[in-house]
């Protein structure tokens, strides 16, 4: 028998771990971190691993910060109730310190053998300091990059990318549509540090700022807040991203601060490839059969994901009303699947995409799916397109289209050119540019072997099975760590 063959034949009884999530939601909430770890979980639970989770509760059916508990498949989940009521100062976005004690209550009472920690919003990056004290090693996701801007996508609301962070930049933005949480607009002079008392011991209270001799207080604020954000991630024993793109603009960003590019471990996002590619055939079959109605001449364009300013949906709509009025894309159809939610307390966007698709034939919005409906949404598209303007992280929705065979137009940002194996796969189009949106929507709408060739590409995303391997690696490495430290 073969070396690597023993090896994991042995590995199948090592003792199974338990891990505990941290998440801003847990299905059947939507959401493409909500997706990620239902498949992680259910991989991890394969392989004789056991799952814990703390999430947050938006429905406000106990009083704020308390705690209801589910029994989920594969899951025991903590939801805190909270709905960010008490947000009265910047530092409270990164410095919960209620949520600081559900999560210690939740530590204790769960007593996983690891954190992994996918989004902190509601919590703060406090509780990486909460489960050091409690020894508990801590491997954190960055799935976007919230803890250098907490509209989580490096966008302003002008819709200009931020390459890096600068302090008074950030101030005229984040003043703009958090305005609550600064002095000047209502807003407490409060930090996300620690204030002291009298002999200058830390208290578990917030500094109280003195903002008398600051010049622009609003760049200090978010400086002091982004400054916490990155000294907590320091705290964590692994940092992982989805991609090497993640990894070197948190590097680039955070140099001063002491994070390297070489301390992010890049773990691609896997996907049940087979089980989705198997369940999209399953029901195309169905849809020729003539069972339900389809338009077989009708060529499909699908959206997938919430519609949010920074994933260009508006945009690639308005490019499409175009092309349409010029005669140029024949039959496509676009169909727009996910949430529609406001964008920090903001409707315009969604009620702007609303408007056009009132007035434009073939725009059509359906709505947000539950994740088990992801294949009845995908055998009904012939293609699916991610018109990001931020940095994307990833690109889930495209990659779970590849899996089930679809071709792809996506935007030159971020992760997602790789999704088209150098245009194998579909096509890439300038994210500023709406004339080249216009000819992408034709070229796909009115070339049928084009989209033939690009669908038939072999090369199929990762298995959520190859992520879940790479992750239980790492989760032993900083348990092992965490005991000979």
């Amino acid at each position: 028998m073969r070396l690597p063959r023993i090896r994991r034949l042995l590995s199948l009884f090592k003792p199974g771990l338990h891990v505990g999530f941290v998440a801003q939601g847990w299905e059947p909430d939507v959401g493409g971190i909500e997706s990620h770890t239902h498949d992680l979980t259910r991989e991890l639970c394969s392989r004789g691993h056991r799952v814990s989770a703390l999430a947050l509760d938006y429905t406000g059916r106990v009083e704020p910060y308390g705690i209801s508990i589910e029994n989920r498949p594969r899951a025991r989940v903590t939801r805190m109730s909270y709905a960010y009521h008490d947000h009265d100062h910047l530092g409270m976005v990164v410095r919960n310190r209620e949520a600081e004690r559900v999560f210690n209550d939740w530590i204790k009472r769960e007593r996983p053998d690891v954190v992994h920690i996918h989004h902190l919003t509601g919590f703060g990056v406090g509780v990486l300091a909460c489960a050091r004290a409690h020894g508990v090693p801590v491997v954190m996701t960055l799935h976007d990059y919230w803890p250098l801007c907490p509209r989580g996508q490096m966008i302003t609301v002008d819709g200009d990318l931020c390459e890096g962070l600068d302090p008074v930049r950030c101030g005229t933005c984040l003043s703009t549509c958090f305005s609550h949480l600064f002095p000047g607009t209502g807003g407490k002079a409060l930090g996300p540090f620690d204030g002291l008392d009298a002999s200058g011991e830390p208290t578990n209270k917030p500094e109280v700022l003195d903002l008398t001799d600051i010049d622009d207080v609003n760049a200090f604020l978010c400086g002091r807040r982004t400054g916490f954000a990155i000294d907590r991630l320091l705290e964590a024993d692994q940092l992982v991203t989805p991609s090497q793109r993640t990894a070197e603009i948190y590097g680039k960003v955070c140099a001063a601060s002491g994070l390297e590019v070489s301390a992010i471990e890049v773990v691609e996002n896997g996907i049940d490839v087979g089980g989705l590619a198997k369940e999209v055939r399953r029901i195309r079959q169905r849809l020729r059969a003539g069972h339900v109605g389809y338009a077989r001449s009708e060529v499909k364009l699908g959206v997938v994901g919430s519609v949010l300013p920074s994933k260009g949906v508006l945009e690639l709509a308005k490019a499409f009303a175009e092309a349409k009025a010029e005669s140029r894309i024949g039959k496509l159809s676009l169909h727009i699947h996910g949430n529609l939610p406001p964008y920090h307390g903001d409707s315009s966007y969604v009620q702007e995409l609303r408007a056009l698709a009132r007035s434009t034939p073939g725009v059509n919005i359906h709505g947000p799916f539950e994740h088990g409906g992801l294949a009845e949404v995908l055998a009904d598209l012939d293609g699916v397109a991610a018109p990001s303007r931020w940095e994307e992280v990833y690109g889930l929705t495209v990659r779970e289209a590849r899996a089930a065979g679809l071709p792809v137009i996506v935007s030159n940002a971020g992760d997602l050119p790789a999704v088209t194996a150098g245009g194998q796969a579909g096509l890439v189009v300038d994210r500023n540019d709406p004339r080249a949106w216009k000819d992408a929507l034709e070229h796909f709408a009115t070339d049928p072997r084009s989209r033939a060739v690009w669908a038939s590409h072999d090369v199929k995303p990762r298995t959520a099975r190859d992520m879940s391997v790479q992750l239980e690696k790492t989760y032993r490495r900083v348990i092992q760590r965490h005991g000979s430290a």
